[in-house]
């Protein structure tokens, strides 16, 4: 058997296991990238390859090669309201030409007021009170490097700021900035989180043990455990990533590490104070300490297989999933947990082995001849234990009923509990980003901080509409946009955009700096530069295709919205206006001529359509990651109990308990964020319900093997007894770890970390104090009752509690 050939190793070779480790450590770090190397981020690259955004991207980039820019910088200059001075107007114009001579950056253009076609735009008002300049760069929303670039921009922006005219406001903004400051909150969250988990662990530690070296065992263990997990895993992506084997498609994230660092600290110290109880055990039950190390590893080691495997099996479920943020963050946490499993029945028992019995110091050693009734459970955590068990077993539909009725109210609000894919809502309201997006809306309107694009591609029939009312012999021309007769026949496409109800302006090739082309005027300034820019070339490149295969075919409008950009109104806008353009082209005339948009096909780029395609896939996946997760679970735990009524009630109660987090959850921050709140951050559902359906089994897993193992020997009242009065004090202070940990996530700025960071506390902590303490045990205490007492008396106790729960007799003890 594995667990007891890795007992002897640990007993009679303990520091060729610590040296093995070592050895692993050092090797990796010699080999492997770091993960800061090899990470990925963003959210909207990694949606199915056939997701509506990607494929409008896909034909942008093949239609419009030149048109590089995937995101913008945008600094936006003004006086509160009042008109700008000449002074101010100089100023942006030096800010324009200081961004397009700043090196590294990846710059298309740059855009001020002075820039062709598109320069009127950048002023607001008849009398100027703002104006912008925009960065156009090739990187996208989520790229790496735009924390870099934020900051370097915000430095250049301090600079100049120095000599700017006073009371002048100048804000900075775009996508790419957003991205920017969502890279360095992730990176300030995990920072944040790794100080304060260690901080929290050791507390914990230190209050449980008060002995340093025993402290020592687990920090050791989770700090070689993290070592080999962070560079194995980046060692995966760098060798299996995307275009290293037809087959290979392994990537790692930066927010991945959040959950590897948290998860890894609450599991691995979890497995770490197994074993040591088990080992305090041993020695108080008599066995030598040259031997006790093996023996505790031999009678918790399946029990930590279990419960470890139920985790890593249940987050790896996640590679169902269509996002690739998900398909791979299951499966890398999953492959960092089998490590902290196998460092901790490995490198942790080998210490204990060579640490010995002065672990303890400065407490006594546990002895048999000396036990004391703490050295499993202190005297009153005994009693409140013994306490907790007669309460359960005395009326356990009472109490069952009584629980169904506190979670009811919960449960409901969680199973209809929204959310939302806003990632500017996802910032601290003082973010740099979010402060100049405010400054865009009131000067600009709500669409203006992420534009979208429209791609039209017309029919390979496309004829022009006056061929309809032409010499019936003659032969139809076909339709080239690149003509004078092409530029015109954008204007109803133009026509129908402008008229939805979600659409603030659209600029094309018909009218590129924007408007409604019913209310066209042709005589006047305005009229005479939006003519004089769409017959310029520059226009024409920019608004219509010229490569070969698309040219004069396919065209692009911008379009700004009349709500937030990143908003669900705006999301929500994305199938109407798809349904609208899918009607439009099979109209067979327009106005009595015919359509030449019949038979055309267009697709959405942009942010908001990306976003819409996010909230549609992730959705999906949720459901596939909840069946699966549940389904993987419940055959784990079949196979480790073999009780399969007790396996349903297990799943049941974390399902329970996952709802009623969820609900409580979504009514904390409804009351924190007040009207500002829109629904929980989407990705706090799905990583809570793996989590919790995965980890929050583990306890669960500890107390069903050690009852059904001492019911074996007691019975089943008394079994049950013994079981939850030993296991009570121990699973409770793994859960206190776990949930500190998972509290350590709220120290970062994400809102949806801090989300996310509460709900797993808070469900970790309901599985310790309820589920565990109380759920479950009433169940075993309904099965317990079809044992007549006259049994239960026949039965020669290994161990059995007084009314006051003082141990009698020792014996091994089975895995808590």
């Amino acid at each position: 058997m594995l667990v007891e050939r890795l007992a002897q190793a640990v007993n009679h070779r303990p520091l060729l296991v610590l040296v093995v480790w070592l050895m692993l450590v050092a090797g990796l770090k010699t080999v492997a990238p770091s993960w800061q190397q090899i990470a990925l981020d963003g959210d909207l690259d990694y949606l199915p390859r056939e997701s509506p955004s990607l494929t409008g991207e896909r034909l942008l980039s093949a239609a419009f090669p030149e048109e590089q820019a995937k995101s913008q910088a945008v600094v936006v200059v003004s006086r509160g309201g009042e008109p700008l001075v000449a002074e101010d107007r100089l100023f942006a114009r030096e800010v324009s030409d200081a961004l397009r001579t700043m090196e590294d950056l990846p710059l298309v253009d740059v855009w001020d007021e002075r820039t062709q076609v598109v320069g009127e735009m950048m002023l607001t008002g008849e009398v100027p009170i703002a104006t912008m300049v925009v960065a156009r760069m090739t990187n996208g929303l989520m790229d790496v490097d735009n924390a870099r670039l934020l900051e370097r921009i915000e430095a250049k922006l301090g600079e100049l700021q120095l000599a700017a005219p006073e009371g002048l406001d100048v804000g900075l903004t775009g996508s790419a900035m957003i991205g920017g400051d969502l890279r360095l909150s992730i990176e300030e969250s995990l920072a944040s989180t790794e100080v304060t988990t260690v901080v929290l662990v050791l507390l914990c530690l230190i209050l449980i043990y008060r002995a340093p070296l025993l402290v020592l065992v687990p920090v050791a263990t989770i700090a070689v455990s993290m070592s080999v997990s962070y560079d194995l895993v980046a060692l995966l992506a760098d060798r299996f990533g995307p275009g290293d084997f037809s087959w290979s498609d392994f990537k790692i994230f930066t927010t991945s590490k959040i959950f590897v660092v948290v998860i890894l600290f609450g599991a691995g110290t979890d497995y770490c104070l197994f074993l040591i109880a088990r080992y305090r055990e041993e020695l108080s039950a008599g066995v030598e300490p040259r031997v006790a190390p093996g023996r505790a590893l031999t009678k918790v080691g399946d029990a930590l297989a279990g419960s470890a495997f139920t985790t890593i099996i249940g987050l790896s479920m996640m590679i169902v999933a269509d996002y690739g943020k998900f398909s791979n963050s299951g499966p890398t946490i999953g492959i960092c947990i089998f490590v902290a499993l196998v460092a901790c029945v490995t490198f942790a028992p080998a210490l204990l082995r060579l640490l010995g019995p002065v672990v303890f110091w400065p407490s006594r050693r546990p002895s048999a001849e000396g036990a004391a009734p703490d050295d499993v459970a202190a005297p009153s955590d005994a009693h409140a234990w013994g306490w907790v068990a007669d309460a359960v077993m005395r009326r356990p539909v009472t109490i069952l009923a009584v629980s169904a009725w506190l979670a009811a109210p919960f449960i409901f609000v969680g199973v209809g509990a929204g959310v939302t894919h806003d990632f500017v809502a996802d910032l601290a309201q003082d973010r740099t980003s979010v402060r100049g997006a405010r400054q865009i809306r009131a000067f600009y309107g709500d669409g203006a901080v992420a534009p979208m694009r429209v791609l039209a591609r017309l029919s390979p029939d496309a004829t022009l509409p006056a061929a309809a009312d032409g010499d019936e012999g003659a032969e139809p021309e076909p339709l080239d946009l690149n003509t004078n007769a092409g530029r015109y026949a954008i204007a109803p496409l133009h026509a129908l955009l402008i008229e939805q109800e979600s659409v603030a302006d659209v600029r094309s090739l018909y009218l590129p700096t924007g408007g409604d082309p019913r209310n066209r005027r042709f005589l006047g300034s305005d009229a005479l530069k939006s003519l004089a820019a769409s017959g310029s070339p520059l226009t024409a490149a920019t608004f219509v295709s010229q490569v070969d295969g698309y040219a004069g075919k396919v065209t692009q409008l911008s379009l700004d919205m009349a709500v937030d950009p990143f908003s669900l109104e705006a999301r929500d806008e994305i199938p109407k206006l798809r349904r609208a353009l899918e009607e439009f082209a099979e109209r067979a005339e327009i106005d009595g001529s015919a359509n030449p948009w019949l038979g055309a096909s267009f697709s959405l780029v942009g942010v908001t359509p990306g976003m819409r395609d996010l909230e549609r896939v992730t959705n999906g996946d949720r459901w596939k990651i909840q069946i699966a997760t549940v389904t993987a679970v419940f055959l784990v735990l079949l196979a480790i109990l073999r009780r399969p009524l007790v396996c349903v009630y297990l799943i049941v109660t974390v399902l329970l308990s996952y709802w009623v987090t969820l609900g409580i959850t979504y009514l904390v921050f409804d009351a924190v964020y007040g009207e500002a709140f829109r629904g929980l951050d989407w990705k706090t559902p799905i990583f809570l319900f793996v989590i919790l359906i995965a980890v929050g089994q583990d306890y669960n897993i500890y107390l069903a093997t050690r009852v059904l193992e001492e019911q074996r020997v007691l019975g089943l009242r008394r079994g049950l007894r013994r079981a939850i009065v030993q296991t009570g004090g121990i699973i409770t202070s793994c859960g206190v770890i776990m949930a500190g940990t998972f509290v350590s996530m709220t120290t970062g700025t994400l809102r949806g970390m801090i989300e996310l960071g509460f709900a797993l506390a808070l469900g970790v902590l309901l599985d310790t104090f309820f589920v565990r303490t109380v759920v479950v045990p009433c169940f075993f205490a309904l099965l317990a009752r079809r044992e007549p007492e006259a049994d239960q008396d026949d039965r020669s106790p290994r161990t059995v509690e007084t009314s006051e729960s003082a141990p009698i007799r020792r014996k091994s003890l089975a895995a808590g």
